[in-house]
């Protein structure tokens, strides 16, 4: 069984090599228009960075070592000080940074926050890995502290959200749907008056959203400042469904001018929000493990 997971781990490692290269050779001629002598591998980071984010999963999933390693690198960084006043500094300048770059190249797709092409879109992909996985080192704590499955698996549960909206971002799952419904039901105008993907995702994401009050409820009760800081990042992540749910008939169609507003408002929501949902998670293992980290 080591033998195995051994060869698969180096097969992974070759695999984010090559992955990485392949991103390379794509940054370079979509934004710099360098050419190759060989037939270019896309035109969309989108792909490699997904592929990329989930090989070195599965390499943490197989190797303890690197998993150990590597996760106690992410949590000194976004706990010990002053590392952290970097990391969530640099979050919040790397945003406002997109939404200026947005407002001044409004043609260019690589500052299209709304397109999945973007370097919003990488961005917004990262940054809820990160959170993945911070969620998820607190769940694997308390697993070894606690002991039984039934008292952490929201942990896991979370973690899992946070993981599959950072991949529905990076490869546009929720794309399909639009394409499918209009190939479907191409004349239901009350079906099409909302973006399609709506219909399918929103049920889960209100069922989400109300498993994740009484998850921060229960959790975080006790420091009233985490618990605000929790509710406040849900009600941006809210606010990115209102946004969705107006602006295909109520904005997008009346102004260019405001349909660039109304994205910037929104995925503003989306980024700031994940930004906030993880320094309240850190703020929470701070409260509760302050020996471990650094003040």
């Amino acid at each position: 069984m080591i033998f195995w997971k051994k060869n698969i781990e180096l097969f992974l490692r070759a695999f984010i090599v090559l992955d990485g290269l392949v991103m390379l050779v794509i940054f370079l001629n979509t934004q710099f228009g360098i050419e190759f002598p060989f037939p270019m591998p896309g035109r969309k980071l989108n792909n490699p960075l997904a592929f990329l984010l989930i090989a070195l999963f599965l390499i943490g999933y197989l190797n303890p070592v690197f998993r150990e390693q590597w996760l106690g690198r992410l949590k000194a960084g976004i706990l010990e000080s002053p590392s952290r006043l970097y990391i969530f500094g640099g979050l919040v300048l790397i945003e406002i940074f997109l939404q200026v770059m947005w407002n001044l190249y409004p043609e260019d797709f690589h500052w299209n926050l709304n397109a999945e092409q973007g370097y919003g879109t990488h961005f917004s992909t990262i940054q809820l890995y990160i959170l993945g996985m911070f969620v998820l080192i607190i769940g694997m704590e308390k697993h070894e502290k606690e002991g039984l499955l039934k008292k952490v698996w929201p942990w896991y549960l979370v973690a899992g959200m946070y993981f599959f909206i950072g991949l529905d971002d990076c490869v546009a799952i929720h794309e399909n749907f639009i394409k499918w419904s209009q190939q479907v039901a191409p004349g239901a105008d009350a079906f099409h008056f909302i973006h399609e993907w709506l219909w399918f995702y929103g049920p889960f994401m209100l069922a989400a959203a109300a498993f994740l009050m009484r998850f921060f409820w229960v959790e975080f009760r006790q420091n009233k400042a985490v618990l605000c800081i929790m509710f406040l990042a849900l009600m941006m992540w809210l606010g990115v469904l209102v946004m969705e749910g107006v602006a295909k008939n109520l904005i997008d169609p009346y102004s260019l001018e405001g349909s660039r507003i109304g994205i910037a408002v929104e995925e503003g929501l989306e980024m700031f929000g994940a930004t906030l949902f993880l320094f309240g998670f850190s703020m929470f293992y701070r409260t509760n493990r302050p020996h471990s980290v650094g003040k």
